[in-house]
């Protein structure tokens, strides 16, 4: 009896193994104790991920693997760069390089963003949940060309004056840093001018002048993009209008002319300038324009201007104050005083032409009268008739007498005798030069 009791006792959890129903034997899987980011050999690794990122600008690296669910959001998630832990869920006291740029645990709750991707940046990163479940990605950083960049408005293109308006400059896409740049175009000259260096242009309070098109340029060091164009106008309301005068008093005289100008300090373009006339109780038009020229006596009066524009479709004037204008007829003294002038002047001219027709004519005479050798002139026949006598001049008309000899005194030229060879041998010749 002790023996075949023995034998059961034995063979008792053998008989209960063998009678007991087939099933499912749970059993339970101990880990090793190794760091989350140490890659480990085991199944249900993935293969390395590979992600694009643009220098500059930001990217996210998701904790998921392409064919499984994303690791539980709860669980805790440890990222490591190149075999260094650079940021843990549940470690606060992580330091790296890359601790500043780092943004973890948005979209989705595993994720880890880094700010501002720089070159050294690129390698293999890796996520691992506390149930060592991982996830490879492979980082390349690439500098790209900058997008079409897009030029936008914080308002209406139809713009009241005063508005604080601001233009924005941003391209989606492409390397970092990029610069912006703002240009206006000039009505006259259909070109465009920088006005601003940078992705945001604004006005605080904006000006009729503000109005006009506007365009902006985005540029890194690959690429240079021009934007779209915004073409926005700054509608601005009538100032009361002036009258600038010259001359100021507005007082002259028949010939001379009084101008006018009507001005506005503000208001937006186009302007209708009006100008009036108050006669006898009536108004007259006497221009559109915004200049008035007056110069005769007729002229004379009280004008006024009125200046319109549109505001937002809605037409409105304003009317400027009057202003009376004299215009008088020359007073007969100062006619007489400008007649006396000009006959005086007549008179003086007429003189100087006078005079200088008498010294031509001096002058011509003087040139007749010398001889051409140089020597003066014989006296004329009248001269020498007189102081030879009727014999000598008869002997020079025969040729028996030779001509009168001629006696200078002291190189002077003025004396003559009436001496000839034939009287100075004759009785007489003391009596004749006495």
């Amino acid at each position: 009896m002790l023996l075949s009791a023995l034998i059961i006792g034995l063979l008792a959890p053998l008989i209960t193994c063998l009678t007991t129903p087939a099933g499912p034997v749970t059993r339970k899987t101990v880990l090793p104790a190794s760091p989350p980011f140490v890659e480990m050999k085991q199944p249900g690794i993935p293969a390395m991920k590979v992600m694009e990122g643009v220098w500059g600008r930001n990217i996210t690296m998701s904790c998921e693997e392409d064919n499984t669910d994303s690791l539980p959001a709860k669980k805790s998630v440890c990222w490591s760069y190149k075999g260094k832990e650079i940021y843990c869920s549940e470690k606060a006291d992580l330091t790296s390089r890359l601790t500043n740029r780092l943004i973890y645990g948005k979209i989705p709750p595993s994720s880890l963003t880094i700010n501002n991707l720089q070159d050294d940046d690129a390698g293999i990163y890796m996520c691992c949940s506390d149930e060592y479940r991982c996830v490879k990605i492979s980082l390349v950083v690439k500098n790209v060309s900058i997008s079409q960049p897009v030029a936008s408005i914080n308002t209406e293109l139809l713009v009241l004056a005063g508005t604080r308006v601001q233009l924005t400059c941003h391209s989606s896409s492409g390397s970092m840093p990029i610069q912006y740049h703002w240009y206006h175009q000039d009505p006259s000259l259909g070109t465009y001018s920088m006005v601003n260096s940078d992705a945001t242009l604004v006005f605080d309070s904006c000006k009729a002048e503000n109005s006009g098109q506007y365009q902006c340029s985005a540029s890194n060091l690959i690429s240079n993009q021009t934007s779209n164009v915004l073409n926005f106008t700054v509608e601005e309301h009538l100032s009361i209008p002036y009258v600038d005068a010259d001359p100021k008093e507005l007082f002259v005289f028949e010939g001379q002319a009084v101008t006018l100008w009507c001005k506005v300090t503000a208001g937006s373009p186009p302007i209708i300038w009006t100008w009036y006339r108050v006669k006898e109780n009536r108004l007259e038009i006497v221009s559109s324009q915004q200049e008035l020229k007056l110069n005769r006596v007729q002229d004379s009066g009280p004008y006024y201007c009125q200046a319109n524009n549109s505001v937002r479709g809605m037409a409105q004037g304003q009317t400027s104050e009057r202003h009376g204008v004299h215009i008088v007829p020359k007073p007969v003294e100062f006619a007489l005083a400008e007649a006396a002038l000009a006959l005086v002047l007549l008179c003086c001219v007429t003189a100087l032409i006078l005079v200088i027709v008498w010294l031509l004519i001096r002058k011509k005479k003087a040139a007749l009268s010398k001889p051409l050798d140089g020597t003066q002139h014989p006296v004329s026949a009248k001269a020498q008739k007189k102081n030879y006598g009727p014999q000598v001049m008869a002997g020079r008309k025969n040729g028996q007498l030779k001509p009168p000899v001629r006696m200078d005194y002291e190189n002077s030229g003025d004396i003559y005798t009436n001496m000839t060879p034939n009287t100075i041998q004759d009785e007489n010749t003391y009596h004749t030069l006495s």
